[in-house]
């Protein structure tokens, strides 16, 4: 059987989402990976179904699906699988008269890794143990998603670290929100918070809608804001886009899909 990769990324009107998955995909091929293809579930091009023809067509016939998303819920459990046309993680379909098997890998949410990540933010802003970490993430009506478990998890990761002032808190639909977890952690007397946003990309909610909720300016590194009556500064980091070590993870589940 012929084996192919397809990375899967939401898709964006407005952001860099479509930069960033062309460049891992680009470093998977450049590490030896062979047949690595894109593919978005809205929106952006190519879609799902296009990009399963387009690999059927070039022979492959052995699909492993890397969803580029930080949390598991119904896209990655229901709505993906549902466009590539198997039932949760694992079917065969027939695209362009083949036999076509697929099977999903899991998103990136439970790796330590993301909370190196979030580490390395916080330090790049100049940040230390004793500021404000905020970590946001983008919240979700879905009963199945792991989005909240997987902010918990990373806060916690920081306090067992040794970072003293840590909240975790959602763009939209979650709780806590964005104003209470500042209103936390200026009561909690931080004179800096640096708020990381553990999504994959740039777009309309981290470049608008986060930012207008802080305090700070839009398409900002950040600010000064009022809160708890006294004046806080705000470092606003980028999101983990194609963070070196995602590869890793990427490229670590590919060779193993392929010496299976």
């Amino acid at each position: 059987m012929t084996k192919g990769i397809m990375i899967v990324g939401y898709g964006t009107r407005k952001g860099n989402l479509e930069e960033i998955l062309f460049r891992q995909a680009a470093r998977m091929r450049a590490r030896g990976i062979d047949n690595v293809y894109v593919a978005y579930f809205r929106v952006s091009t190519p879609s799902i179904p296009a990009a399963l023809e387009q690999m059927a067509a070039d022979g492959i016939d052995d699909i492993l699906v890397m969803p580029y998303y930080i949390a598991e819920g119904k896209l990655t459990h229901d709505l993906i699988p549902g466009k590539l046309g198997i039932s949760r993680n694992v079917g065969t379909v027939e695209v362009g008269g083949r036999n076509v098997k697929v099977r999903m890998a899991p998103a990136f949410g439970g790796s330590p890794v993301l909370a190196d990540i979030v580490c390395d933010r916080v330090a790049d802003a100049g940040g230390s143990k004793d500021d404000g970490v905020m970590i946001i993430g983008h919240g979700s009506r879905d009963d199945m998603s792991g989005n909240k478990e997987v902010m918990e998890a990373n806060a916690s990761r920081l306090k067992a670290r040794g970072y003293a002032h840590v909240a975790y808190t959602f763009n939209e639909f979650c709780e806590p929100t964005i104003a209470e977890a500042v209103a936390g952690l200026a009561g909690e007397g931080v004179g800096k918070i640096v708020a990381v946003p553990l999504f994959v990309a740039m777009g309309l909610h981290l470049g608008e809608e986060v930012p207008e909720q802080i305090g700070i300016p839009a398409y900002s590194q950040g600010g000064t804001i009022t809160a708890g009556g006294r004046k806080i500064e705000v470092k606003y980091t980028k999101p983990v886009e194609d963070d070196p070590r995602l590869l890793e993870i990427m490229v670590a589940g590919a060779k193993n899909f392929y010496v299976m």
